[in-house]
């Protein structure tokens, strides 16, 4: 009877000691450069309990002989571990080095950004016509061959009103339209600068430089605005422009 009495307090008293919570004390490094990792995330998986480490990567935490330890900090590989009593000294702080998970750069290049960057600047999109230009344009009033049979090819003659109804034709006769219009609109900027110009602008405003093409996109004067116009008048449109563009 007392032999059994004793193996039963022997029992109780190794699962006390086994269900026993200690404080765990311990510090988060980088396995590279043994700085510390601020802030880390240190919980208990089996359990869903956590905390967060110091600035100085400490933290102190209850736990269990058997629970497991997760470690976590991004760019940092995940650390997990089990929790011994004969590999941890509870009596002192713990070192746990965290593997970097990050790429290193063999070099950086640095690409110097447009003087103009920070600006309130619309984007502009590129604009897709989708026109396909032909490489041959078919003449409806030439001869025409169309295969016959299995023994060459036969020619026909098909009147030239067809040419209206031709796609690839059409597709030229529009860029044609376009060049005709880029042209245009060439000369019409180069008469638009006479009235209109950055060398005016700065005199009326005294603009700084890294602004002024965004304040003449601002402008957005209509051709009748300024073509034809008298210096002062484009003047007085300067200025009702610019005290806008300074209050925007």
């Amino acid at each position: 009877m007392r032999l059994v009495l004793t193996l039963f307090l022997l029992i109780t008293c190794c699962f006390s000691a086994i269900g026993q919570e200690e404080l765990l004390r311990g510090k988060i490094v980088d396995a590279k450069t043994g700085f510390a990792v601020p802030y880390a995330s240190v919980l208990l998986s089996n359990k869903s309990q956590g905390m967060g480490a110091s600035g100085e990567g400490k933290f102190r935490f209850e736990v269990e002989n058997g629970d497991t330890l997760q470690i976590s900090s991004i760019g940092y590989e995940t650390l997990q571990l089990l929790i011994d009593r004969d590999k941890l000294d509870f009596d002192k702080e713990n070192v746990f080095e965290l593997k970097p998970a990050v790429y290193e750069l063999d070099s950086i290049e640095i690409i110097q950004l447009s003087d103009n960057f920070y600006l309130k600047r619309p984007k502009l999109d590129t604009l897709e016509l989708g026109i396909y230009r032909p490489r041959i344009i078919r003449d409806w009033n030439q001869m025409q061959t169309i295969p016959f049979a299995h023994e060459g090819q036969m020619g026909i003659t098909i009147s030239g009103f067809l040419n209206s109804f031709d796609k690839k034709i059409q597709q030229e006769k529009i860029i044609n339209e376009f060049k005709k219009s880029k042209e245009f609109k060439k000369q019409r900027q180069a008469e638009r600068e006479k009235y209109f110009n950055k060398e005016l602008v700065k005199r009326v405003t005294r603009i700084d430089d890294r602004v002024i093409d965004e304040f003449m996109e601002y402008c957005n004067f209509l051709d009748g605005q300024i073509i034809g116009k008298t210096e002062y008048q484009v003047t007085l449109l300067i200025l009702k422009k610019y005290k806008e563009f300074l209050v925007r």
